[in-house]
C-alpha cells in the first residue's frame, strides 16, 4: 500500500467510529493484504483518531482459528482509555455496532517491559506483573458482519475493539493454575459459554508473553498500570439490548455488566 492509500483506509475507519456507524468494507482499491499493511492502516487509524490508549490486547490466539484464518501467530490491537471500566458497569447499546462477549484473562502490569532487542523471557514477564483481572472484552467491530470480514480489514479495524470491562485483580495470581481455570459466561442467569485457560493459546501467561515481545519488537513495549488482555478463553457470545451477562473464573472471580437499550 501507498502512504495515500493507507491514509484513505485510515480516514475511512477513523469516520466510522467518529459516527459511531457501521460500514460495508474497506473497499478493494485501499485494502490491506498482508498483516503489515493491516498494522499500518492500524497505528495511521489509531493516530488520526487521537484518543488515549489504556492497554493492549491480543487475539486469534486459538490455532484452529490461525490455520483458518492463515496466521502464523495472533495479532494485537489497542484498548481505549476511555472505554476500559471496572465491573459492574451497565453499557448503552447505543454506542456499540452489534456487540460480542469474550471471557478473557487481564495482565496488569506494576512495571514496564520497553521496547528492546532481546526478546523477553517468560519469566521476566512473569515478574512485571502486578495482578491478574477476570474480564468480559465487549466486542463491537465497526465493518459489516466482521467476522466474515477478511483478517486484514479486521486488523486494520482495531482487531474490532470495543469496551473491556475487568473485575477486581489478584496479586496472588500465581497459586492460581490459570491454563485449566474454568471459565464460565451466564447471560440473564443462564450458563451460554464454558471454556478453560487452556483455550488462550495454551496458556493465557504464554499468551501475555506473545504480546510483550510482539510489541517490543514492534512498537514502545507495554506500560505499567495498564491492562493488557489475552484472548477469549470462551467461543463468542453475540448479546442483545437488556442482556446481563455474567463471566466467572473459579479462582479468580467474576466480572458483570449490563447492555442497556440505546435511547
Amino acid at each position: 500500500m501507498t502512504p495515500d492509500q493507507i491514509d484513505q483506509a485510515a480516514a475511512l475507519l477513523k469516520d466510522a467510529r467518529i459516527a459511531n456507524s457501521v460500514i460495508e468494507c474497506i473497499p478493494a482499491g485501499i485494502r490491506p493484504s498482508s498483516l503489515a499493511e493491516a498494522y499500518a492502516v492500524q497505528d495511521r487509524f489509531i493516530e488520526l483518531l487521537g484518543r488515549e490508549i489504556g492497554g493492549w490486547f491480543c487475539a486469534c490466539t486459538n490455532t484452529v482459528i490461525q490455520t483458518l484464518l492463515k496466521l502464523d501467530e495472533p495479532y494485537y490491537a489497542r484498548l481505549f482509555k476511555d472505554r476500559i471500566f471496572a465491573e459492574p458497569v451497565e453499557l448503552n447499546s447505543s454506542n456499540y455496532p452489534p456487540i460480542v462477549l469474550e471471557c478473557e484473562f487481564g495482565f496488569r502490569l506494576g512495571r514496564d517491559l520497553p521496547r528492546r532487542a532481546e526478546p523477553y523471557s517468560r519469566a521476566e514477564v512473569e515478574a512485571a506483573v502486578l495482578e491478574v483481572h477476570p474480564t468480559i472484552e465487549v466486542v463491537a467491530g465497526y465493518l459489516r458482519d466482521w467476522p466474515n470480514q477478511d483478517v486484514w480489514s479486521v486488523i486494520a479495524d482495531n482487531g474490532t475493539d470495543g469496551a473491556l470491562v475487568y473485575g477486581a485483580g489478584v496479586s496472588q495470581w500465581r497459586d492460581l493454575d490459570l491454563v485449566n481455570m474454568e471459565v464460565v459466561l451466564d447471560v440473564n442467569g443462564k450458563t451460554e459459554r464454558t471454556g478453560s485457560g487452556a483455550n488462550v493459546l495454551g496458556d493465557p501467561l504464554g499468551a501475555f508473553v506473545w504480546l510483550a515481545n510482539a510489541r517490543s519488537r514492534d512498537g514502545d513495549g507495554l506500560k505499567a498500570g495498564q491492562i493488557h488482555n489475552t484472548g477469549t478463553a470462551t467461543d463468542i457470545y453475540w448479546v442483545e439490548p437488556g442482556d446481563e451477562a455474567v463471566a466467572r473464573f473459579d479462582g479468580l472471580g467474576a466480572v458483570r455488566l449490563t447492555i442497556a437499550a440505546g435511547t
